[in-house]
């Protein structure tokens, strides 16, 4: 029988993987020999792929993708919602026993981020950078844009995390089991065996990757340490994936705490892995450089291709399709989104009506014009305006003063904005000059005059002049 449960075990170790992404899935302390000893531990939340009801989202957490964004906001959180709280799943999913200045693998699968890159467009090399954090003080709404600015000396950011080890994905040694020459040529040099299973074949057992940290010397025994996992795997601006011209952030994170204790009881070689996973494998030995690890990109915040932090000059693209827009409406004078590009600077701009006679502070400037060497347009069109003195402001009985002006202006570019000047004796073109003695227009006048609105490209009565 233990037979049989063996070779079911392998079967499902060489299943074709389903779902992309990545999580820490077991923790292991690292001796000085650079060998797996002590218990097994695990992350917050643990949910293992052989327990039943799981599914991809019990630990992936795709950072900003669950917000439906493409880059990173001062909103957007660290960990999975089921990550938030510093407690264990279940009792079979400890915490690791850890002691201060003691090495630790964290271990996750690559999911063809290594062996199968080519379906991978803009991508790092090396499959992206690991950034491990520590800290005593973590939150429960913990925001990434917070973690990522926390550095080696503790001084980075709000001071209340520091940066303890930078990986690259690709630990040089893991592998998914598939026909890649990556996993052809690792699978020989780092064979992999299902836990009992004899070690005189082939193995049949992928290999997880390997981050590697050490818990800080500093680290109080009998309290809990937390540990913050941050994968960087984001796509660089420039057009490489046609999808996203301006690049795309993605992080993942698995959160994680440990429990710091002696040496002696979270080094024992002889303890008995009671917590194993259903899968476990039998590699009980760390990468080569476990000790001294590095990465090809060492500043998360230069690896950031969004907005947030001020680098480069990227602008947040729009939501995945079928996002719903926003309904706060723009602010005033901001012009709404179109998607089009903006109109050339030399073009001859539509001209527009910025005051109305009698309206308290309108601009007094007198209107400009720029040189054109386009045709030219005349527009004619004639406006009625027709006020009413409040009977209080008047010795006469209310007076209603008619005045007609025809607008008629010709020049080598229309101005691109019209405006009366401040103490005007006739009209300005398009626009009627109070009287002396009217006062403003009664509270509650329109801010366009009935019928006209020069803002509309296709003009208020001439429809056809501007198509």
């Amino acid at each position: 029988m233990p037979r049989i449960l063996q070779t079911i075990i392998a079967a499902l170790a060489v299943a074709p993987v389903t779902l992309g992404h990545t999580w820490i899935e077991q923790l292991r302390n690292v001796n000085e020999k650079g060998q797996y000893v002590g218990e097994y531990g695990y992350p917050r939340g643990m949910f293992s792929k052989t327990d039943p009801g799981f599914d991809g989202f019990k630990m992936n957490f795709e950072i900003p993708a669950y917000q439906g964004k493409v880059f990173i906001q001062n909103d957007t959180m660290l960990c999975h919602k089921e990550q938030r709280q510093q407690k264990q799943s279940q009792d079979k999913y400890p915490r690791l026993q850890a002691a201060p200045g003691g090495f630790i693998a964290m271990r996750y699968m690559e999911n063809g981020h290594i062996t199968l890159p080519q379906n991978q467009k803009g991508k790092p090399e090396k499959a992206g950078t690991i950034f491990i954090y520590g800290t005593t003080q973590p939150k429960e709404d913990e925001k990434i844009s917070t973690v990522l600015r926390w550095t080696e000396d503790g001084k980075g950011g709000n001071g209340q995390g520091v940066l303890l080890a930078m990986n690259d994905f690709d630990d040089g040694r893991c592998y998914e089991n598939n026909n890649s020459p990556t996993h052809k040529e690792r699978v020989v040099s780092s064979p992999n065996y299902a836990m009992g299973q004899a070690e005189d074949g082939p193995g049949t057992m992928p290999l997880f990757c390997d981050s590697n940290v050490q818990l800080p010397k500093t680290a109080a025994k009998g309290k809990p340490y937390t540990f913050y996992w941050v994968w960087q795997w984001n796509t660089a601006p420039g057009g490489i994936d046609p999808g996203y011209p301006k690049g795309k952030d993605e992080y993942y994170s698995t959160c994680i705490d440990v429990d710091v204790t002696s040496q002696d009881i979270a080094l024992a070689a002889d303890a008995k892995p009671k917590y194993a996973l259903g899968q476990q494998d039998a590699m009980s030995i760390a990468v080569k450089d476990w000790s001294a690890r590095t990465a090809l990109m060492t500043d998360a915040l230069q690896g950031e291709v969004g907005p947030i932090f001020g680098g480069g000059k990227q602008t947040p693209a729009p939501s995945a399709p079928g996002g719903s827009p926003s309904a706060k409406p723009s602010a005033p004078g901001a012009p709404a989104p179109s998607g089009k590009p903006p109109k050339a600077s030399d073009e001859p701009a539509i001209p527009t009506v910025t005051g109305r006679p009698g309206r308290p502070g309108r601009p007094s400037a007198a209107p400009t014009s720029k040189s054109f060497s386009g045709p030219v347009t005349t527009v004619t069109d004639t406006v009625f305006i027709t006020m009413t003195a409040p009977v209080a402001s008047q010795s006469a009985p209310p007076a209603a003063v008619t005045s007609k002006s025809a607008a008629s202006f010709k020049s080598k570019a229309p101005p691109a904005r019209v405006t009366p000047p401040a103490s005007a004796s006739r009209a300005t073109p398009g626009v009627v000059a109070p009287s002396a003695g009217i006062p403003p227009p009664p509270a509650g006048a329109p801010d366009q005059l009935p019928g006209f609105n020069m803002r509309n490209p296709n003009g208020a009565k001439f429809r056809a002049m501007f198509k």
